[in-house]
């Protein structure tokens, strides 16, 4: 990991300065099972056979990432500044795939303890992108849930359901 993306971290204080961080050096998309980079993509109309998730050094290393490493480079920040912070996953599924293990939508997300409040910092989606305040957990987890539940459905999600995410495991196809 480069010294220049750890001297910014040591810079953040705020909600603000997160996203500040997360402008200036993280951009969306991915680099794919071939090493291809993907921006504002996850490698068009193949992306289910060649997406794959890359590690936080490789993330931020390539300064780069879709909504799964954007949340695992989240946490790394928050949990480098001391902010306590969780992971969620809102995942959507259609007809043809049931199962948890047959993802169809996914939308990763982590929600920070700000002092009295919970703050979900969301980057990686740029149609929902800001910073989103919340008095409540319970509310943060469900406002924030439903927000790409409704957008899963608009694409044809019939289910949805959020679990909270524990293991970052790398170089793996979530789709």
């Amino acid at each position: 990991m480069s010294k220049e993306i750890l001297d910014e971290i040591t810079k953040i204080h705020t909600p603000e300065d997160v996203m500040k961080f997360f402008d200036d050096f993280i951009e969306y998309g991915c680099i794919d099972v071939c090493e291809k980079r993907w921006v504002d993509s996850l490698g068009g109309h193949d992306f289910r056979d060649i997406y794959r998730t890359l590690s936080l050094e490789d993330s931020l290393d390539n300064k780069i990432g879709a909504c799964f490493e954007q949340a695992n480079i989240s946490k790394f920040v928050l949990d480098t500044i001391g902010i306590k912070n969780r992971i969620f996953c809102t995942r959507g599924f259609n007809e043809e795939h049931k199962e948890p293990t047959d993802l169809y939508l996914v939308h990763c997300y982590v929600l920070g303890y700000w002092g009295d409040k919970i703050i979900n910092i969301e980057h990686s989606d740029s149609d929902k992108r800001g910073i989103y305040v919340y008095d409540l957990f319970e509310d943060a987890i469900r406002e924030t849930h439903n927000i790409f539940s409704d957008k899963f459905k608009l694409h044809g999600a019939s289910t949805t359901r959020c679990d909270e995410f524990f293991d970052f495991s790398w170089r793996i196809n979530l789709c």
